[in-house]
C-alpha cells in the first residue's frame, strides 16, 4: 500500500467496477420501452424504432422468439409476462432461435438472442462513435456503483483505518467533525513521529476552512455541487 492506494483517481486504488466514479452509466428498462400501451411491432423498444435501417430486422427477430417464447409482438408491452419481458430486454442466453427469410428474398437461418440492454451495453463499449454513444446514453442512468456503493476506492483500501475510520469514513465528516476528530486523535510515540508534518498540514487547512465559515461542509463534496462563494473560499485554503 503507497499515498496512491488512497487516491481514486489513481488505478491503484479506485474500484475498478465504476473506475473511482462511485456511479455507474446502466441502461434503464423504463427509459428502453417507455410507453407500455405500445406494441414491439409499433416500435415499444424505443432505441430500436429509432433505427429506421434495421427496424425491420429487429422486428423479425422479436417475432420469433416470441413464437418460441409464447407471446405477440401485437400485444401492448404493459400486458406481456414478466417473463416475456425479461426475455425482450435480457435475451434467451445460448438458445438458438430459427428467423424466417424476409418477403423480399433471403432463407431462414439460426441465431441467438441477446436482449435490449445487452444489445445496447455491448455497443456502448465497443462503438468509436461520439453520436453512437450520446444516442445510447440517452436510455440511461446514473446509478450509485453496486461493488464500492459509492466509496469510489478498492476493498482492500477501504479496509485500511485509523481509530477505527477509513478514509472514506473521515471523508464524509463535515469540516467541525473532521477537525475534533484529528485534533483528538490517539497516536503511539511511533505513529506521532511519522504523522506529525502530516497532522500538522490537515488540521491547519481544517482551522482554515472553519474560520471562513465553511464548517458545514463535507470533505467528500465534488466541485460541482458547490457555489462559487464556496469554490473561492476553498481555493484560499489550499
Amino acid at each position: 500500500i503507497s499515498p496512491r492506494s488512497f487516491s481514486f483517481n489513481s488505478p491503484h486504488g479506485a474500484c475498478p467496477a465504476c473506475t473511482g466514479l462511485g456511479t455507474k452509466l446502466e441502461i434503464d428498462p423504463d427509459l428502453v420501452m417507455p410507453n407500455p400501451k405500445l406494441t414491439l411491432a409499433e416500435g415499444a423498444v424505443r432505441p430500436w424504432s429509432r433505427t429506421t435501417s434495421k427496424m425491420g430486422w429487429y422486428l423479425r427477430l422479436l417475432e420469433a422468439v416470441g413464437e418460441k417464447y409464447g407471446f405477440s409482438i401485437n400485444t401492448p408491452v404493459g400486458e406481456l409476462s414478466k417473463k416475456a419481458r425479461h426475455i425482450v430486454f435480457y435475451g434467451t442466453g445460448d438458445e438458438t432461435i430459427k428467423v424466417e427469410g424476409s418477403r423480399f428474398g433471403g432463407g431462414d437461418f439460426i441465431t441467438t438472442y441477446e436482449g435490449v440492454i445487452p444489445n445496447l451495453e455491448r455497443r456502448y463499449k465497443e462503438t468509436d462513435s461520439d453520436y453512437i454513444r450520446k444516442e445510447i446514453e440517452k436510455y440511461m442512468r446514473v446509478r450509485l456503483c453496486p461493488k464500492c456503493e459509492g466509496k469510489r476506492l478498492k476493498p482492500e483500501v477501504l479496509a485500511v483505518t485509523i481509530a477505527k475510520k477509513s478514509i472514506y469514513d473521515i471523508t464524509t465528516l463535515s469540516i467541525t467533525r473532521a477537525l475534533e476528530f484529528f485534533e483528538k486523535l490517539t497516536l503511539t510515540e511511533r505513529e506521532q513521529i511519522i504523522a506529525r508534518q502530516i497532522l500538522k498540514e490537515i488540521k491547519e487547512r481544517l482551522s482554515f476552512l472553519l474560520n471562513v465559515g465553511l464548517d458545514y461542509l463535507t470533505l467528500d463534496r465534488t466541485a460541482a455541487t458547490l457555489s462559487g462563494g464556496e469554490a473561492q473560499r476553498i481555493r484560499l485554503a489550499t
